[in-house]
């Protein structure tokens, strides 16, 4: 009975939506491309039914209750009492289940009706999502009472909202919403979802409210405090360019935070769902605003690669073929897991377990970098220097090129009662954060992206770890972490009912995808985008990703990996 009055309340919201459009954008958004959707789907509410039981009362609100970023909830609200209508803030959170599923709905013997929900993750006022781990559910309790028509209404609740996965895709958009290093080179994401209809309105503002709390010590903005969206907020011309009309706190700002503004305002726009080919930006004052500096780079991206060992070589793909990198030096008997500086000026590999090593660019011997135990695959930052960790440690170890050491802890590497050893590191390409593989709490591997805090030296060296965020949550294992872009991981791990390790694309803030398994996967590379991730199986077979297929690109290699 509880399957069928769940359907019926589904069928008659699609029957008063009318046609429906494909959606156009999914959970996971990698692209740069900015979508429009024409003829967004428009969910209808329902009115309650007259004699309506407590259980068709839950199904009929909660069904309603997806209507209300059409109808500002006013259908939802006719399913509860007076004061619940009042009290009830819906944008607080939302639950979004699995397609493949639906809530529960059943009514207690004390009078309440418990909507049990099968949770793939949530999403906060601020337009943040969380993936939930595989199986989650909760409970949201909901009491009733009968008004003075004798009919039954909700008179307590939770501040939610549930809304099914293909309902989420198709009504809400992945924006990266943009700051900047604290050098003000490079421009870092913080992602949020909002919804589609007026999504660069929803960007905006929350640009101008600041990051994301684990972001905030990592990252500037140009937006002087207290600055918000002005009355005319933004407006899309018919000629594609956006018009941002902001308070007169802004007035204030320098030549140097306008500049920086417009380029936030600019990329983060230009990617929030509707099509922006120029960002105009004006203060009180009316007058636009003009940059006096370059621009930020938005998710820096190497320019060859992978690089891999091949015949005792520290060789590169160019041109579909293996090529030994010219002025290499010769590696050691025991190298292995090379890294490469986003310049290329800096190579390294490690030699044996525990000896960190760096090749010098015009082919003369080995230089030891720094000697530890068991060092794991080291990660160069934009500023040069070289991450790795000790394979039963519990913090990173960042050596400069010159041989300086600095040994890098952080909260999140002691968020048990016994320290993590790390697993796999990997800094972003803007060097304003890590993510790491580490030991979770559950003894199980946990993925987490963490903000890296550096000195105020200009030298880029590291001083600890600051928030985190933690992702791939329906991920059970883990071994190797890579950055495909500048808000995706490419994690080599298993989910589900897998038995044996595959790719996975992992956002900073958005579901876990798995990609096509690749029997005897050992090690993945990653530069920019979907179309450049490679992975080496146990026959030493280098394949590159190639739509939905694996396709070979050479054999004899190992250890493959990108600049950066």
């Amino acid at each position: 009975m509880r399957r069928r009055l769940w359907a019926l309340a589904l069928i008659a919201v699609m029957a008063l939506s009318g046609c429906a459009a494909i959606p156009t954008s999914g959970p996971i958004h990698t692209g740069d491309v900015a979508l429009n959707d024409p003829a967004q789907p428009i969910p209808l509410g329902l009115e309650p039914q007259q004699d309506a039981s407590p259980e068709a009362i839950v199904y009929g609100f909660l069904a309603a209750s997806q209507a209300g970023l059409i109808d500002q909830f006013v259908g939802a609200r006719k399913f509860l009492t007076y004061q619940a209508a009042s009290d009830w803030v819906p944008t607080t959170r939302l639950l979004v289940y699995p397609s493949t599923t639906q809530p529960d709905v059943e009514a207690q013997s004390d009078g309440t009706v418990v909507v049990r929900v099968p949770v793939q993750g949530s999403l906060d006022e601020t337009g943040v999502y969380t993936e939930a781990s595989a199986g989650s559910r909760e409970e949201l309790a909901m009491e009733l009472t009968q008004n003075a028509d004798g009919q039954w209404r909700i008179s307590n609740l939770d501040d939610v909202v549930v809304m099914s996965s293909s309902d989420f895709s198709a009504y809400y958009r992945q924006v990266a919403v943009y700051f900047a290093t604290p050098d003000r080179r490079y421009l870092v994401p913080d992602v949020r979802w909002f919804p589609a209809n007026g999504a660069p309105s929803y960007a905006a503002r929350a640009l101008l409210a600041g990051p994301s709390p684990w972001l905030r010590d990592a990252v500037v903005s140009g937006a002087p405090e207290g600055t918000k969206l002005g009355a005319a907020g933004v407006d899309i011309s018919a000629d594609q360019t956006a018009t941002v009309d902001l308070t007169a706190a802004a007035a204030g700002a320098d030549a140097a935070d306008r500049s920086l503004l417009i380029a936030q305002l600019t990329e983060t726009l230009e990617r929030a769902g509707t099509t922006v080919s120029a960002v105009v930006v004006t203060a009180g004052e009316g007058k636009p605003w003009q940059s006096t500096v370059d621009a930020p780079v938005r998710d820096p991206q190497p320019d060859n690669g992978p690089y891999v060992i091949a015949d005792h070589e520290l060789q590169v793909l160019a041109d579909g073929q293996l090529t030994p990198v010219e002025g290499a030096a010769a590696l050691p008997d025991g190298a292995h897991d090379p890294a490469i500086s986003m310049d290329g000026t800096i190579r390294v590999v490690l030699d044996g377990s525990g000896t960190l090593v760096r090749l010098p660019n015009d082919g003369s011997a080995p230089v030891v970098l720094y000697r530890g135990t068991a060092l794991l695959p080291p990660s160069i930052d934009r500023f040069g220097w070289v991450w790795t960790a000790e394979a039963n440690g519990s913090g990173l170890i960042a050596i400069s090129p010159d041989g300086e050491v600095m040994n890098v802890t952080g909260d999140v590497l002691a968020a048990t009662p016994v320290d993590s050893p790390v697993i796999s590191l990997a800094v972003s390409r803007d060097g304003s954060r890590v993510a790491l593989v580490h030991e979770g709490s559950d003894q199980r591997p946990a993925i987490d992206v963490a903000t890296i805090l550096r000195d105020a030296t200009g030298t880029g060296r590291p001083q600890r770890l600051g928030s985190s965020f933690q992702v791939g949550f329906t991920m059970t294992d883990a071994s190797q972490v890579e950055w495909m872009d500048e808000s995706t991981l490419a994690v080599l791990g298993l989910s589900g009912s897998l038995v044996a390790p595959t790719v996975h694309l992992v956002p900073v803030g958005g579901q876990t995808s798995a990609l096509p398994l690749v029997d005897g996967t050992v090690s993945i590379a990653a530069g920019r985008g979907d179309r450049a991730l490679y992975l080496v199986d146990a026959d030493g077979t280098l394949l590159w990703r190639q739509g939905a297929a694996w396709t070979d690109v050479a054999v004899g290699v190992r250890d493959p990996v990108f600049p950066g």
